[in-house]
């Protein structure tokens, strides 16, 4: 079981106790799913992308695997972690959902389907390791929302921090935990989350995915896995194998440590002979951290300016990188995606359009014709920027709006006198509003009032308020 057999369930046992028996819909010969969302990464930090290197990283892993796959150069996500995860699981603006804060308070209600959910009623296998952040309460966890299997913790890593501030323990708080759920309903803490448990617990969900893969294979089950790297979220904790392994310092430490944790997957899948029948995606949830919380966490947003929290390309445009062997051809594109279009995506790569929610306003697009290329362009075109409550722009094309700045997560939202217009070939670096010469207010009238003022009218009859009970319904 290797250095964390202690910590973990031993063997198989608790694949079996959560998968119970596979169902007839399982036989069908449907691909299996490896999701690698890694938390707070710019396209920057990695060599496939033109990054690491000039960070004192090496990513070669990845880097192989972005020369076997698509590598999207636009593939865009969200603010903050958890509208960038409901995002991701249910094909929804986080505004729709009610998810629109890291902060306590978000998360999905009953009423939500999820791209587990969806995949669960074709048979599969699903297990979520590491970061949920889309809910605390039972009802919205991730075995309420279509997962088999969960380990991992409800929100963000900083709470490690806390078993060791002398301020916390004067309180008699009791401290954050490790989370094991096999069932609805069922959830029970495992251990205290402290530093070295943080340090180390990228093992934990290696080892899990691996008899997770062997168990579903055996049963003859599709599976999904939606596998949630801890890292580069601080805090910076490289394991002893990687630190000081870089010539970058922890930052680069974890970029490493990341890069030789997704390839054990990969190597995992090609020992179980898997690899051509699994959609593979490696995928930031949003951009590195430049304010105060993470010394030496940033200068990755490649050709970008900012990280997360902010407004910026650095922090909305992020690695997307996917591989499906003889459906995918390898190429890069800078056509655009968004994390929203993952659920309808996968849907119908998989042969199950009808799957796809008619009974809600699902804010993805179907890429599934660009991704294997039956088509050469996108779907898309245009997405809106939100940042918690606020509307904060969009991005349409080559061009951006902004209606608000906010330039990383210590600084203040700052709303502009008119909304400012970039051409994001012209002026990557957001500096210069209009662009010199050309005004392009074309886009503010014609582009985004329209499409404002119909997202607007699409809202008010078809989401989730901030907070929301969890037996709301928008529609009663």
């Amino acid at each position: 079981m290797g250095v964390v057999a202690g910590a973990i369930t031993a063997g198989t046992e608790f694949v079996a106790q959560a998968l119970g028996q596979a169902t007839p819909a399982a036989q069908g010969g449907k691909p299996n799913i490896l999701m690698f969302h890694v938390d707070n990464v710019s396209i920057g930090d990695f060599g496939c992308y033109g990054g690491a290197y000039p960070l004192g990283a090496k990513t070669p892993n990845i880097d192989r695997f972005a020369s076997e796959s698509l590598m999207l150069t636009n593939y865009n996500v969200e603010a903050q972690c958890t509208p960038s995860r409901s995002a991701l699981m249910t094909g929804r603006h986080p505004i729709r959902t009610g998810c629109i804060s890291a902060l306590p308070g978000s998360g999905l209600v009953a009423w939500e389907v999820t791209i587990a959910d969806k995949l669960k009623e074709l048979g599969y296998s699903n297990a979520c390791l590491g970061k949920w952040h889309c809910g605390e309460d039972v009802g919205r966890l991730p075995t309420d929302k279509g997962f088999d299997y969960w380990y991992g913790l409800h929100g963000t890593w900083d709470v490690s921090l806390w078993p060791e501030d002398k301020w916390f323990k004067k309180e008699n708080i009791e401290p954050e935990h490790m989370i094991e759920s096999k069932a609805k309903g069922e959830v029970h803490n495992v251990k205290v989350l402290d530093k070295e448990v943080r340090r180390n617990i990228d093992l934990e969900f290696l080892e899990k995915a691996g008899h997770w893969m062997e168990d579903s294979k055996s049963r003859n089950q599709p599976f999904f896995i939606y596998f949630n790297h801890s890292n580069v979220h601080f805090p910076l904790l490289p394991r002893a194998e990687y630190q000081d392994s870089s010539n970058g310092g922890a930052a680069a430490d974890c970029l490493q440590m990341v890069d030789g944790d997704f390839k054990i997957l990969l190597d995992k899948l090609d020992a179980l002979g898997l690899r051509e029948n699994t959609i593979v995606i490696f995928a930031g949830d949003n951009g590195r951290d430049t304010s105060f919380h993470a010394p030496g966490n940033r200068n990755a947003p490649g050709p970008w300016r900012g990280g997360y929290f902010s407004t910026y390309e650095g922090n909305n445009r992020t690695a997307g990188i996917v591989r499906w062997p003889g459906k995918i051809a390898p190429r890069q594109s800078d056509e655009m995606m968004h994390i929203t279009d993952w659920f309808p995506t996968l849907l119908n790569m998989i042969g199950h359009k009808e799957g796809v929610p008619t009974d809600r306003v699902l804010d993805g697009l179907d890429q599934s014709a660009f991704i294997t290329g039956r088509q050469e362009h996108s779907n898309r075109d245009y997405f809106p920027m939100f940042f918690d409550r606020l509307h904060v722009g969009m991005r349409y094309k080559t061009f951006k709006v902004l209606t608000h700045k906010i330039e990383d997560g210590t600084a203040p939202i700052q709303q502009l006198a008119t909304p400012h217009v970039y051409n994001l070939t012209v002026n990557p670096d957001e500096d210069t509003p209009y662009n010199y010469e050309l005004v392009h207010s074309w886009v503010l009238y014609k582009i985004f009032g329209p499409k404002t003022r119909e997202l607007n009218a699409s809202l008010k009859k078809d989401s989730v308020p901030f907070g929301a009970p969890l037996d709301f319904n928008p529609y009663k």
